[in-house]
Formats: C-alpha cells, sequence, structure tokens
C-alpha cells in the first residue's frame, strides 16, 4: 500500500508541476495560482514553493498580487495550526528597523529544549515589499548558540523554512505583516512539539530510536 500510494503522489506532482510549467500556462497567472495552490495543498511537507511563489509574485498585477498572497498565507496558517498546541502557542513580535517608543528594534522569545528554555534575541535588520531579514542570537550568557542572520518572506512555510536546534528542538518564523515605509514587520514565532518529524527527517534513524529510547526510559519501561 505504502508503495501503491507512493507511485499514486510521484504521478499527482509530476501532472501539476508538468502543467505549472506547461506551454501556454507560463502566460496564464490566473491558472498557475490554481496549480500552486494544489501544490500546497497536497505536498507541504516536502515541497518548498517560495521560489514559484516569488517567480509568479514579479509577474502579476496588484489585483493577482493579492490572490497569490492569500494562497501563500493559507499554506502558512494550515502549517502553524498543525504545529501548535495548547501549552505553546505562537509568540508575537512586532519589530521595526529603526526603534521608538511604540515599537522595539529587537524582541525575544523562548523555545522550550529538552534541557530547559532557550532564551532568543531577535533583531528586524532590513524591510523590503514582501520580506524582511531578521538576527537571531542568544540572549542569555549560559545559552550557547550561534548568532544567525536570514530573510523572512510572505512566502515562507513553517515546514520548509525552520531552525533545528542540535537536541532537536526547531522554531519558524511568519511573516504577518509588514509596512516597507515606516519598516515594521509583524512576525509569529512558530515552536514546534518534541514528536515532530517531517519527510526530509524521517532517513536519519538514529535520530528516531534516540527519541524513542527516551520516552522508553521516561515512562521507566523495561526491556530485556
Amino acid at each position: 500500500r505504502e508503495q501503491s500510494d507512493s507511485a499514486l503522489r510521484s504521478q499527482m506532482f509530476n501532472a501539476l508541476i508538468g502543467s505549472y510549467f506547461g506551454e501556454g500556462i507560463l502566460k496564464d497567472p490566473e491558472k498557475q495560482m490554481m496549480y500552486l495552490h494544489l501544490l500546497t495543498l497536497n505536498f507541504q511537507e516536502f515541497f518548498d514553493a517560495r521560489p514559484l511563489f516569488e517567480d509568479l509574485n514579479r509577474r502579476i498585477n496588484p489585483e493577482q498580487r493579492g490572490r497569490l498572497l492569500a494562497i501563500a498565507r493559507d499554506a502558512a496558517d494550515r502549517q502553524v495550526n498543525l504545529l501548535s498546541k495548547p501549552e505553546s502557542e505562537p509568540i508575537e513580535l512586532r519589530l521595526c528597523v529603526d526603534g521608538g517608543e511604540d515599537c522595539a528594534n529587537m524582541g525575544s522569545f523562548n523555545l522550550k529544549g529538552k534541557n530547559g528554555a532557550y532564551p532568543f534575541a531577535v533583531r528586524l535588520q532590513e524591510v523590503s515589499d514582501s520580506e524582511i531579514k531578521v538576527r537571531v542570537s542568544s540572549a542569555a550568557e549560559n545559552f550557547n548558540f550561534k548568532t544567525i542572520e536570514f530573510y523572512v518572506s510572505y512566502f515562507d512555510t513553517p515546514f520548509m523554512n525552520n531552525t533545528k536546534l542540535v537536541d532537536g528542538s526547531r522554531f519558524s518564523f511568519v511573516l504577518r505583516n509588514l509596512d516597507p515605509v515606516r519598516k515594521i514587520a509583524n512576525i509569529e514565532v512558530v515552536a514546534f512539539p518534541d514528536e515532530y518529524m517531517n519527510l526530509r527527517d524521517r532517513p536519519y534513524f538514529d535520530e528516531m530510536l534516540s527519541r524513542l529510547g527516551a520516552k522508553s526510559g521516561a515512562t521507566g519501561e523495561k526491556k530485556n
């Protein structure tokens, strides 16, 4: 059944991506958006559609851009809902490049890890029409985390665009809205549940066995 399901999904993916790049379709943004929506609905765990969104975004008019953005937000929202737990709701941050009384240049959040809470600091560095640049660093001296900088786009999704720590903990940024004139952005920080493992991670059986062993040990079970 797994082989049959994989073969069916492979055929579906090839049909959709082939149609997206089909002769004549490349000049029809409306149909491209339809195929792009189908791709994000059916292959969200292993297909990063951001390059297709960005390419299409450059070639469409403002009205079509609004519909494209709605498709991207729908994809991100569905993934956020799947990842969110009652005990770990997404953290909202409102940041601005030029800090002021009503908007800070830097925010912070804590990520629950195996060894306690990991404190992070987030600085907004750039704001453009559809993406922002952020700098993420450690917010405590006893937390060793190498500072990273990356772009967050309207077309990112948590499953594809996330940061993974050594202990397996993950977080992702979701861009909710931005103001390129005032250089302000509202983002959500999404913490992944401990049991999360996507399709790209599944070949790493050592990690999976380690997790199973940890859970077995935590329940006090003993096997001969």
